[in-house]
């Protein structure tokens, strides 16, 4: 029995550093600009796609505000899913990316080869394409099939 309870133990001491590590590792993908709050204008759900972090279902909130949009985890995703913003003049392009047997996803490239790019997953990338192009942002209709997640920073 107490064998059993050491087990038990060591696996849970192994989860929670595990979630804990992964969490640290997603949170490399955060670009916060210091935006100002404002009212949400329009609001997707779905998942994200970055390094070290793909999510799917509604644990994603893509934000669209005045100044520029805001990708950041519901309430019960906000500690593995890292808060991304950009105004809307700082995007150097929209475009859509696939991976095999996956939604298409609207990939968000910044100006001045920031390296945090991240992807918001979701069945409304036309939507989300045209409220983009409503904002002056160059977007990208053709959609690059990847194998795998770090072919989008190539």
């Amino acid at each position: 029995m107490p064998l059993a309870i050491a087990l038990v133990a060591l696996l849970a001491l192994l989860c929670v550093s595990g979630a804990f590590i992964w969490s640290r590792l997603a949170a490399t993908n955060a670009r916060i600009i210091g935006a100002p709050g404002g009212e949400v204008r329009e609001v997707f759900r779905g998942g994200v796609m970055a390094r070290h972090i793909i999510t799917s279902g509604p644990l994603v909130r893509l934000e669209f505000f005045d100044w520029g949009i805001r990708l950041r985890g519901t309430p019960f995703s906000r500690w593995a899913v890292p808060t991304w913003e950009a105004r809307y003049d700082d995007l150097a392009v929209a475009e859509l990316v696939a991976l095999p047997a996956s939604r298409i996803a609207v990939c968000f490239r910044p100006r001045d080869s920031d390296p945090r790019i991240i992807a918001f997953l979701s069945d409304r990338s036309q939507h989300i394409l045209r409220a983009l192009e409503a904002r002056d942002v160059p977007v990208n209709r053709a959609v690059t099939r990847i194998g795998r997640v770090e072919e989008m920073y190539r």
